[in-house]
Protein backbone atom coordinates (compact mmCIF):
# COMPACT_ATOMS: atom_id res chain seq x y z
CA UNK A 1 0.00 0.00 0.00
CA UNK A 2 1.16 3.26 -0.40
CA UNK A 3 2.12 5.70 2.31
CA UNK A 4 -0.27 8.34 2.76
CA UNK A 5 2.56 11.41 2.05
CA UNK A 6 3.09 9.64 -0.59
CA UNK A 7 -0.20 9.33 -1.69
CA UNK A 8 -1.02 13.25 -1.01
CA UNK A 9 1.54 14.58 -2.57
CA UNK A 10 0.62 12.49 -6.13
CA UNK A 11 -3.06 14.30 -5.42
CA UNK A 12 -1.64 17.66 -4.84
CA UNK A 13 0.47 17.33 -7.93
CA UNK A 14 -2.01 16.47 -10.10
CA UNK A 15 -4.63 19.27 -8.68
CA UNK A 16 -2.46 22.06 -9.25
CA UNK A 17 -1.57 20.77 -12.87
CA UNK A 18 -2.89 23.30 -15.00
CA UNK A 19 -4.11 21.36 -18.65
CA UNK A 20 -2.87 22.20 -21.60
CA UNK A 21 -4.62 25.22 -23.10
CA UNK A 22 -4.66 26.20 -26.44
CA UNK A 23 -4.45 29.76 -27.43
CA UNK A 24 -7.86 31.38 -28.20
CA UNK A 25 -8.39 33.47 -31.09
CA UNK A 26 -8.94 37.10 -29.06
CA UNK A 27 -5.82 36.43 -26.66
CA UNK A 28 -4.01 35.79 -30.19
CA UNK A 29 -5.41 38.98 -32.03
CA UNK A 30 -5.12 41.12 -29.36
CA UNK A 31 -1.52 40.44 -28.74
CA UNK A 32 -0.69 40.54 -32.55
CA UNK A 33 -2.69 44.30 -32.60
CA UNK A 34 -0.17 45.41 -29.69
CA UNK A 35 2.70 44.57 -31.86
CA UNK A 36 3.76 46.43 -34.62
CA UNK A 37 2.64 45.26 -37.61
CA UNK A 38 6.14 43.34 -39.00
CA UNK A 39 6.26 41.56 -35.42
CA UNK A 40 2.48 40.63 -36.52
CA UNK A 41 3.53 39.18 -39.54
CA UNK A 42 6.00 37.12 -38.30
CA UNK A 43 4.25 35.26 -35.57
CA UNK A 44 1.26 34.63 -37.78
CA UNK A 45 4.39 33.17 -40.41
CA UNK A 46 5.71 31.09 -37.60
CA UNK A 47 2.25 29.65 -36.76
CA UNK A 48 1.73 28.57 -40.36
CA UNK A 49 5.42 27.36 -40.76
CA UNK A 50 4.48 24.97 -37.74
CA UNK A 51 0.94 23.84 -38.63
CA UNK A 52 2.83 23.40 -42.53
CA UNK A 53 5.39 20.78 -41.30
CA UNK A 54 5.68 17.81 -39.72
CA UNK A 55 3.98 14.37 -40.58
CA UNK A 56 0.78 15.40 -39.15
CA UNK A 57 0.97 18.98 -41.29
CA UNK A 58 -2.86 20.69 -41.13
CA UNK A 59 -2.18 23.11 -43.88
CA UNK A 60 -0.54 22.56 -47.29
CA UNK A 61 1.03 25.42 -48.18
CA UNK A 62 2.86 25.87 -51.72
CA UNK A 63 6.42 25.04 -52.04
CA UNK A 64 6.63 28.08 -53.98
CA UNK A 65 4.82 31.49 -54.78
CA UNK A 66 4.33 33.69 -57.69
CA UNK A 67 5.14 32.50 -61.37
CA UNK A 68 9.10 32.21 -60.71
CA UNK A 69 8.32 28.34 -59.07
CA UNK A 70 11.04 28.66 -57.27
CA UNK A 71 11.16 27.61 -53.83
CA UNK A 72 9.87 30.23 -51.04
CA UNK A 73 11.61 30.94 -48.18
CA UNK A 74 8.97 33.06 -46.52
CA UNK A 75 5.35 33.39 -46.62
CA UNK A 76 4.23 36.12 -49.07
CA UNK A 77 2.47 39.39 -47.17
CA UNK A 78 -0.58 38.97 -49.23
CA UNK A 79 -1.35 35.69 -47.19
CA UNK A 80 -0.03 36.60 -43.95
CA UNK A 81 -2.31 39.58 -44.48
CA UNK A 82 -5.45 37.41 -45.28
CA UNK A 83 -4.52 35.78 -42.05
CA UNK A 84 -4.41 38.24 -39.82
CA UNK A 85 -7.81 39.63 -41.50
CA UNK A 86 -9.23 36.49 -41.43
CA UNK A 87 -8.39 36.38 -37.47
CA UNK A 88 -9.68 39.72 -36.71
CA UNK A 89 -13.20 38.81 -38.21
CA UNK A 90 -13.00 35.55 -36.34
CA UNK A 91 -12.95 37.00 -32.77
CA UNK A 92 -16.61 37.76 -33.67
CA UNK A 93 -17.82 34.61 -33.21
CA UNK A 94 -15.02 32.51 -32.81
CA UNK A 95 -13.16 34.51 -29.99
CA UNK A 96 -12.66 31.12 -27.74
CA UNK A 97 -11.70 29.12 -30.53
CA UNK A 98 -8.18 27.76 -30.89
CA UNK A 99 -6.28 29.89 -32.99
CA UNK A 100 -4.45 26.72 -34.90
CA UNK A 101 -7.70 25.51 -35.64
CA UNK A 102 -8.88 29.03 -37.11
CA UNK A 103 -5.94 29.75 -38.86
CA UNK A 104 -5.48 25.84 -40.43
CA UNK A 105 -9.34 26.90 -41.90
CA UNK A 106 -8.84 30.31 -43.39
CA UNK A 107 -5.57 29.05 -45.05
CA UNK A 108 -7.04 25.89 -46.31
CA UNK A 109 -9.70 27.90 -47.92
CA UNK A 110 -7.07 29.47 -50.14
CA UNK A 111 -5.00 26.62 -50.69
CA UNK A 112 -6.53 22.94 -49.79
CA UNK A 113 -4.54 20.17 -48.99
CA UNK A 114 -5.19 17.13 -51.57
Amino acid sequence: MPKLPQVCLFLCLTLLAQPARAEPVYDFVIHCKQEPLGQCFQLIQDRLIKLNAGATRRICLPRAFGTTMFGSVGVPVSVLEHVRLGLSSARFGSAGDDVDDTIATIVNSIYPCE
